[in-house]
């Protein structure tokens, strides 16, 4: 999914301003290196989640709050039910077509990226000065370009499983591999001397999504405007060109399902952005 495109739900950070993120950035730039980062920061300290008060407009302080709790409480388990029903139809479905195909968004969808959602506290930033995204404690700011070029995203596990399990990868045999597409807002345009592509790939196979190829990985064109929905309805259309059908469409957003090219479309949660 584009970031650029990303409208946050709360673009900026309680009590802290942008200046004072962007100086804890660490100058100077390295190859990109992935390094541990816990895929649950935060709920250590997510407590219990506190009521909205009706008698006045809503706190932002407590409503990131509430977005904490639910991620270290039923988020995982949300996702989870999601997948279990794309999974059941996708078993029963793909046996009775020819050139199965299932199309998963990445961000939030295939790739997990809370730590820096959280860190930046639900803003986003492309980039910052230095691009360092060195979390080493909550509040370490990170531009989100940075974040997915040093490919520190975990997968989403029950997405794994289902790409594991789709492409026989360790399956029971005999299994019958069906092909799987990335259809992605990130955007092809050159940073710091390399294409999204080349770290997206990378930061997927680190994840556990083996053997993804560049012709299975459709990113957006830089140039490509408006909903992000415009690159991915035609990008499923190209697949069906191919000869593949479409069985099951996966992503967090509604802009990842719209446009039909797709017999059924599964939506995962996601309460900590919108993309149109």
């Amino acid at each position: 999914m584009s970031k650029v495109i990303l409208k946050a739900i709360f673009p900026f950070v309680t009590g802290m301003s942008v200046l004072a993120l962007m100086s804890g950035v660490v100058a100077g730039e390295a190859r990109a290196q992935a390094t541990p980062v816990d895929p649950r920061l935060g709920c250590e300290g997510a407590g219990s989640a506190p009521p909205p008060d009706l008698s006045e407009p809503d706190n932002i302080d407590f409503f990131k709050k509430r977005l904490l709790y639910y991620r270290c409480t039923d988020y995982d388990k949300d996702i989870a039910d999601v997948i279990d029903k794309a999974r059941t139809w996708i078993a029963a479905r793909a046996p009775q077509v020819e050139r199965p195909a299932i199309v998963l968004d990445i961000d939030e969808t295939s790739l997990l990226n809370w730590p820096r959602i959280y860190t930046d506290g639900y803003a986003y930033f492309p980039t910052l000065p230095g691009g360092g995204c060195d979390i080493v404690r909550v509040g370490d700011p990170c531009g989100d370009l940075d974040w997915q070029r040093k490919g520190l995203a975990k997968a989403v596990g029950p997405t794994l499983e289902l790409y594991r399990s789709a492409r026989c990868i360790e399956q029971p045999q005999p299994c019958n591999a069906i092909t799987v597409f990335f259809v992605t807002g990130r955007r092809e345009k050159e940073y710091n001397g390399e294409l999204p592509s080349a770290w997206t790939l990378r930061n997927l196979e680190g994840a556990g999504y083996v053997g993804v190829t560049r012709d299975r990985l459709m990113m957006r064109d830089p140039n490509n405007t408006g909903s992000a929905s415009n690159h991915k309805i035609p990008a499923r259309a190209a697949i069906e060109s191919q000869g593949f059908r479409i069985i099951a469409n996966i992503g967090d957003q509604k802009s990842d399902l719209a446009g039909g090219h797709s017999e059924m479309t599964f939506k995962l949660p996601n309460p900590f952005y919108f993309i149109d």
